[in-house]
């Protein structure tokens, strides 16, 4: 009983850590679409706690940094990450009216790209997609470690998963509100409930951080070659 309730102060700690990270951070999410500086501090902020967590507490697979059940998780992800990215894009090309809910952040990107552009950096397509699509990687995974792998499993050791997955949904749809308002808000919020789907079936991270980055980047080229 002691040895439990141990575990629930340093759960109870660390779920504050990560309010509190969460809440420092908020000042700065305006604009990082255009600011590829503030993304990477972001992220660096994001991805460094659950990093100190896991290695204070050796808890890597508490936060879904594990081999186990790697195959089932990439299986289950590519699968949802094609659905999901045939219904938003085909929404997208076909419904015009809808990008004003569904376009986030990724229409922001293929602006900025179409223009030669990449928050401050220049250049022409070929030079700044790589940069795109690393800092994109990065965001994802530091984005889902963050909030699937540290906020969404500490939460849910207090409250029914399904409410972890809102909870977290709701932080992440705020995130992208003050990025790139409502559609941002919309769409964080859509992302984090499947990315959190995947998180509760597979407890591996590979699941959630490869379905945010394949969904995002198909929505920037969609929107870069059909829409722009």
């Amino acid at each position: 009983m002691v040895m439990k309730r141990d575990k629930n102060t340093n759960s109870i700690k660390w779920l504050i850590a990560g309010l509190l990270v969460w809440i420092a951070t908020v000042p700065l999410l305006s604009g990082i679409s255009e600011s590829p500086v503030k993304a990477f501090g972001i992220i660096l902020a994001w991805l460094a706690l659950p990093v100190i967590y896991a290695v204070k507490n050796n808890d890597f697979e508490g936060i879904g940094i594990t081999s186990k059940n790697l195959k089932n998780a990439l299986a289950g992800m590519l699968a949802v990450s094609i659905l999901y990215s045939v219904i938003r894009n085909l929404l997208i090309v076909f419904v015009p009216s809808s990008i004003n809910f569904l376009a986030a952040s990724a229409l922001t990107v293929a602006e900025l790209l179409k223009q030669g552009y990449f928050g401050n950096i220049a250049g022409p397509f070929s030079k700044l997609f790589p940069i795109m699509f690393f800092l994109t990687f990065l965001a994802a995974v530091s984005n889902e470690l963050f909030y699937r792998g540290f906020l969404f499993t500490h939460l849910r050791q207090f409250v029914d998963w399904r409410l972890a997955i809102i909870i977290s949904a709701l932080m992440f749809g705020a995130y992208h509100y003050l990025n790139v308002g409502v559609s941002g808000f919309i769409m964080g919020i859509v992302v984090s409930i499947v990315s959190g789907w995947l998180m509760q079936k597979y407890n591996n991270i590979v699941a959630p951080a490869l379905f945010h980055f394949i969904q995002y980047i198909l929505t920037i080229l969609v929107f870069y070659y059909l829409v722009i």
